[in-house]
């Protein structure tokens, strides 16, 4: 709720905030990711040509992070309920990302008709990027509350803050995809073994020359500002510290960030029966989720045209989540599909996370 709450840009209230520290942990891990993509895919015979390809266009956007339930506590309560004590703000980090790609992929049928192999590039536009890392950072305010012990070692980047209207171009990038399967055993077996692999989004982004660059390595005992040098001219006022004495002056420079690569290996087997399952694992590098693992189980009608599949999942942004989803043909070309990423986010959003809801069209000409 808290979440929700946040992104939606909805008033936080003290209850809220509360209701938070209740499920705070030394390290706190969130994510939000966003996608819209349009796609047309073009296949000859399988029996003739032995390849597709595919060509997409998707807008992506992408917010993670990582954060100690100390810096929970002093963004919402300041330092005056946690004198004489130190608080770690180490760590910490946010990044934000919002970028479209232009995607063109390949696939190939190996004649044994049991396995596929599929390679994709992508030339992406950069419309906005924004990332604050806190590697070292303490806080001590003594019982007296008259000064102020910070440590401090981080950095902050961000593309040009005076473009950021949608397919803005503040940047561009490139990045590959793979993937690939197979099935095990006798073809003509009861039971049949599929392995499947990919990688997605190994790329990186290269922000102009008009990003803005921060650092800071300081150690400062800080007891207050002395007003005795101030002066007050035409409404401004000189005399007080200035924040480049703690976080330095903003330089505008070209910066590269790299993509949260996402991998994924996946069994399942398949039964004579209605019913089949599977183990799925996945991991995203510089994403700040925990890697997921989800056991799944799916039946399927004997038209083979409906399709329900569940299971449990652990990781990722949550601890245990059950997610679901529904797939129907219903005809020869078309096909729904449809599903969430935890039933009980959806019956008690207040209470749970892991939320999510999805849905996908496709025709086949």
């Amino acid at each position: 709720d808290f979440l929700n709450t946040f992104y939606r840009g909805g008033y936080i209230s003290h209850d809220k905030i509360d209701a938070g520290k209740n499920h705070l942990l030394p390290k706190n891990h969130v994510g939000i990711y966003t996608g819209m993509s349009a796609a047309y895919t073009w296949r000859n015979k399988n029996d003739t040509v032995r390849w597709d390809f595919t060509v997409a266009f998707r807008d992506r956007q992408a917010i993670h992070g990582l954060f100690t339930d100390d810096a929970y506590r002093l963004v919402f309560d300041g330092n005056e309920p946690y004198a004489g004590t130190t608080l770690d703000l180490g760590g910490t980090h946010f990044t934000a990302i919002h970028w479209q790609q232009l995607q063109l992929e390949a696939k190939y049928f190996y004649p044994d008709g049991r396995s596929e192999i599929a390679f994709g590039f992508s030339l992406m536009n950069g419309t906005s990027m924004s990332e604050v890392s806190i590697d070292r950072g303490t806080l001590f305010t003594p019982t007296t509350g008259t000064s102020l012990d910070l440590g401090l070692t981080g950095s902050y980047y961000a593309s040009d803050t005076a473009s950021k209207k949608y397919f803005t171009n503040n940047g561009f990038g490139s990045c590959f995809n793979f993937r690939f399967s197979t099935f095990l055993g006798n073809p003509d077996g009861r039971y049949r073994h599929q392995l499947s692999f990919s990688v997605q989004d190994l790329g990186y982004m290269h922000w102009n020359s008009r990003s803005i660059v921060y650092t800071v390595d300081t150690t400062m005992h800080y007891t207050g500002a002395d007003v005795s040098g101030a002066i007050i001219n035409h409404e401004q006022v000189t005399g007080f510290p200035s924040a480049d004495s703690i976080f330095g002056s903003k330089k505008v420079a070209q910066v590269i960030t790299f993509l949260p690569i996402g991998i994924r290996a996946r069994y399942v087997l398949l039964t004579p029966t209605p019913f089949w399952g599977g183990v799925e694992a996945k991991f995203w590098s510089n994403g700040d989720a925990l890697p997921m693992v989800t056991i799944f189980a799916g039946w399927r009608n004997a038209k083979n045209n409906f399709n329900v599949v569940s299971g449990v999942s652990g990781g990722g942004y949550g601890k245990i989540s059950v997610p679901l989803m529904l797939a129907w043909s219903p005809c020869r070309n078309f096909r729904i599909m449809a599903g969430c990423d935890n039933v009980a986010g959806e019956i008690a959003p207040k209470k749970t996370h892991a939320q999510g809801l999805f849905t996908n069209l496709s025709f086949a000409f």
